[in-house]
Order: C-alpha cells, then structure tokens, then sequence
C-alpha cells in the first residue's frame, strides 16, 4: 500500500514548494484517503490547481530552464576543462562558508540542487557528502557559487536531467505523454512504479494490472509485462535524462551498504561524516 505520509517531501525533492505539496497531499488525503490509485489521480489534480492559482513554479513539467538554451545535454559538459574552487575537504568548508546569500527574483532551483537537497539542508554533519559530490561535479559547484550570488543557473531546473526511465523503450503515445509530463515521470519513479503501467491504471485500464505494490514490482515491456523489482532497479539506474543521452550528466559516488562508507569514484572508501579515508 502507498503510504501518503511520505507524498510531502517526494514532491519537495522533485522542486515542489513546500507549501504547495503539503496543502495538494492534505487535500489529496481527504478527498480519496488512504487508496492509492485514487489517491495519485487526485494529487496530479490539485497540484496543477494550485500552482495555477499560486502562479509559482512547480517543477511540473514546463519544460523551461533558466537559461533557454541550457537543454540535457548541456548537462553532461566536459568537466575536464572546469576546476573546481577548492582542492580539498578543508578548503569546501571554507569556500561553502564564503558562499552568498542572494538569489535571482526569477530563482528556480536546478536539477542538481534538488538531488542533493537533503545534504544541503544537513548542516556541518552532511559536509564530506556535499564535498564528493562538488568534487566529482565541478560544473555544478561553479554554477552553485554563481546562483548563491543572484545569477540564474545555466542547467536544467525542470526534472528533466532527473529522469531515469528510458522512454525509447516505452510505446510511442506512452513516451510522448511523459516527455510533455516529467514531474509525473519523476513521481512515478519516486513510488517505485513503472510508469507505462502506471499511466494506464490511472487511466482506467485495469486489466492484468493489480495493486499499488503490484505495480511496484512489474514492468511493462514491447513483448508484455514482466517482474521487476522497481525499487533496486530504480536506485542503481543512472539519470539518462529525457533524452536519454545523460548518463554522465552526475559523477557520483556509491555507498556501502553494510559499513555506511562512500566509495568515491576512485574506489576509496571514507566516513561519510568525517571525511576520514578507511
């Protein structure tokens, strides 16, 4: 079964304000309760209810960026060229101290801000996680200095370098409807479901299709539907992006699961708090 409790703060990592995600889950809630289907149907309709009331940027799908000819595959610019403004974990707590405060009038958060949100907000315990992943990314720790000094970000503030459903793979009107619809592509990961089949529970079409953790564990494919656990699959897909051509648009590194440590891209291991190589 869904549990809507965690509805909130998957909107809000997808670059839904926070305001707008906790008053469309509360009404969502309400209106349809704790029936999952129901449920998503009538959160897609009153998050686009209220960002048209608000007028606010949701991350639903508008396909813009900040800079309008910043496209996906801007994302994965060379890094080899761009070097980073610190050369060690000491000199990013310094640099990260030294950052502005002012943001654009127009500010939309980028894709990557929204990746890395919960360590972002995680103070002086999450700092060696934000380190690897500037480290490994330098484009985007040029591109965080100059949004924290008023500038617009010159990548994807929409979802759209988030995605990491390979939509060649899906049937042709399927793929059309999320290339217009990201923010529902990106929730539909988000739950851990399969988006083609998803869309077509939404719709009406029930049939061989079961319950929400049915859906959670099944994948439609052009030669019929088959198992699939969604949720590891979607944790170690790579975000390929809309276009599908983004793969290397985010460096990153892995965590072991067993000890806790961040494996950088080198193979070395290190406390994820600390910082300290083990």
């Amino acid at each position: 079964m869904l549990d809507i409790s965690q509805a909130s703060s998957l909107l809000q990592s997808l670059g839904v304000s926070s305001t707008i995600a906790n008053k469309a889950v509360e009404r969502s809630a309400q209106s349809a309760g704790t029936d999952a289907q129901s449920f998503l149907k009538t959160l897609q309709q009153n998050l686009s209810e209220l960002a048209s009331a608000a007028k606010l940027p949701t991350g639903t799908g508008t396909g813009k960026t900040s800079n309008p000819t910043a496209v996906n595959s801007s994302v994965s610019t060379s890094t080899a060229a761009i070097t980073a403004p610190f050369n060690n974990f000491k000199e990013f707590k310094e640099w990260e101290k030294g950052l502005g405060d002012t943001f654009a009038k127009d500010y939309k958060a980028p894709d990557y801000v929204r990746m890395i949100a919960l360590s972002l907000e995680g103070g002086d315990s999450e700092a060696f996680k934000r380190y690897i992943f500037f480290k490994n990314n330098p484009q985007y720790a040029v591109d965080y200095e100059s949004i924290r000094s008023g500038n617009l970000s010159k990548f994807p503030t929409d979802g759209s370098s988030l995605v990491k459903t390979d939509l060649s793979k899906l049937d042709i009107n399927t793929a059309a409807y999320y290339k217009k619809n990201p923010s529902e592509l990106l929730a539909a990961e988000g739950f851990n479901m399969d988006p083609a089949l998803l869309k077509k529970r939404m719709e009406g079409d029930t049939e061989g299709i079961g319950d929400p953790d049915w859906l959670m564990n099944h994948k439609w494919t052009a030669t019929g539907t088959i198992s699939s656990n969604n949720r590891t699959m979607y944790a170690q897909a790579p975000f390929i992006g809309l276009d599908g051509k983004g793969a290397d648009s985010y460096r990153l590194a892995k965590y072991d699961t067993a000890t806790g440590r961040i494996i950088d891209l080198d193979g070395r291991t290190y406390d994820p708090i600390t910082g300290e190589e083990t």
